[in-house]
């Protein structure tokens, strides 16, 4: 008996055969997966989180329809977790999908304090005689990273613990085979074991080699991942929709083949359904919004690092501006566009992508020289300039490094971190240990997220409601 599991993680709103870039079709999309997927009783499609937040098609979701449109399009889906993203946009959006969703959801290390939405730690499918467990979980990081408001109703607890009890769970129940969904990755190079974080946002080594479940279906990290840990197969799929992972279980023996799902650029009942939204989310996307007196476009990412950006400095002032704060910092998502002189709605979307909101700190000279020598740990010299590895493995976290507006700084990047930055100057004036500053920053990186411990305990001036991307709209729209 062969069961198949088709498994997606991190779609990030990007149904569609676009990357919204441009309206160009592109190979890629949840809907164009799906015209490889033939679904019978021997096969289980699961999805790992992270699905209602990331795309221009999610944003604008969110901002017209609801989130019933998403769960209709995931309605194939058989069991599902969340992700840290599916907070973003809060309790009542996350509410609306799960009621809507076919499938089940299951995530043992959440509760809601309410009782409205039904979180199980697992699940159990019988096919042919065999009894199939599905536990899931998310990283409990959530906690730290999303905004307090979105989480009021929530528990999030130890996803290590939740993974474990719900183990416990599908044992009792005598399972023949266990699935874990997991929406967070590896902390270990899967190749030869060597670790390559010390902090527990990603656990799935840990999960492998401590439990048994036979196979973990993971996410989080955006990589396209198939390998053995011990006698657990670790799966994890790409973002975006440009590929599903399948799972070929011969139930008999517990011999697991391995293999991914490409898109394929076909018409079907979901596409048609939903073409209509999509053209709007385009046609929204291509307004035309300022008229700026030149392009601000991104450079290579070491250039920028070392010279500085424009781009990043218009964003800065933008915020600046809305705030009145005295120093600015921000950061590039992987993938960005750039602002075009004839500036539309797409351009800000594809350039400022995170669902953050804006924050006030303050902050002293010693922990703004703290927060300049973890920002510049970004930066290896080895006799040439080159991205610090611990940015780019096991992913790519560019956005983990900010780009400061309102001070001036000495730096030799050829030196170690700790002792990079020298003078630091506010308004020409060196600043000193105790002098306090008035700092903006997007909310995810006041938590201290990215390494940037310095800033966890700070003191709050402001906190802003609106989104940054909107924020950065509102001001174009009005030039």
């Amino acid at each position: 008996m062969i069961l198949k599991i088709i498994h997606t993680s991190d779609l990030h709103g990007y149904f569609f055969p676009t990357d919204y870039l441009d309206r160009n079709e592109k190979n890629t999309g949840y809907l164009s997966l799906l015209n490889k997927i033939k679904k019978d009783d021997k096969t289980i499609l699961t999805d790992g989180g992270d699905i209602l937040q990331g795309s221009s098609f999610a944003y604008y979701v969110k901002e017209h329809l609801n989130s019933d449109v998403i769960a209709d399009i995931m309605q194939n889906v058989d069991y599902y977790t969340l992700g840290n993203h599916d907070f973003n946009y809060g309790y009542h959006y996350i509410k609306t999908y799960v009621e809507n969703m076919r499938g089940k959801l299951i995530c043992a290390n959440v509760k809601d304090k309410t009782g409205q939405i039904k979180f199980e730690p697992y699940a159990i499918k019988e096919i042919a005689g065999y009894k199939i467990g599905i536990a899931g979980i998310v990283t409990d990081w959530v906690n730290l990273w999303e905004r307090k408001e979105n989480l009021v109703n929530f528990e999030i607890t130890d996803a290590f613990e939740g993974a474990k009890g719900a183990l416990d769970g599908l044992k009792k129940e005598n399972t023949d085979f266990n699935i874990l969904i997991y929406h967070g990755g590896y902390e270990i190079d899967l190749e030869n074991g060597k670790k390559l974080s010390e902090t527990t946002e990603n656990i799935g080594g840990r999960l492998a080699r401590e439990l048994d479940f036979n196979l973990i279906l993971a996410g989080h990290q955006h990589m396209e991942i198939s390998a053995y840990i011990g006698k657990t197969l670790a799966i994890e799929t790409p973002a975006n929709g440009s590929k599903a992972a399948l799972v070929e279980v011969d139930l008999a023996t517990k011999e697991m083949k391995a293999s991914f799902i490409e898109p394929k650029l076909e018409d079907n009942k979901l596409i048609e359904k939903y073409r209509d939204v999509e053209e709007k989310v385009q046609d929204y996307l291509d307004v035309p919004i300022a008229k700026l007196s030149r392009d601000y476009l991104p450079e290579g990412r070491i250039k920028m690092a070392l010279k500085g950006s424009d781009l990043a400095d218009l964003i800065n002032k933008i915020q600046l501006d809305y705030t009145g704060a005295d120093i600015s910092i921000t950061s590039f998502a992987n993938v960005i566009s750039g602002l075009k002189k004839n500036l539309t709605t797409r351009d800000v979307l594809n350039t400022y992508r995170f669902p953050n909101t804006t924050v006030v700190l303050e902050i002293d000279g010693i922990r703004l020289r703290a927060a300049l020598e973890q920002n510049f740990s970004y930066i290896e010299y080895d006799g040439s300039y080159k991205i610090s590895k611990k940015f780019l493995e096991p992913k790519e976290e560019h956005y983990n490094f900010d780009y400061f507006y309102g001070i001036d700084f000495e730096k030799d990047l050829t030196k170690k971190v700790g002792e990079r930055i020298g003078k630091i100057f506010f308004k020409g004036k060196e600043v000193k240990d105790k002098d306090k500053f008035s700092l903006v920053m997007n909310n995810y990186r006041a938590t201290g997220a990215g390494g940037f411990d310095m800033y966890k305990d700070l003191k709050v001036i402001k906190n802003y409601d609106k989104e940054t991307s909107e924020i950065l709209l509102d001001y174009f729209r009005k030039l």
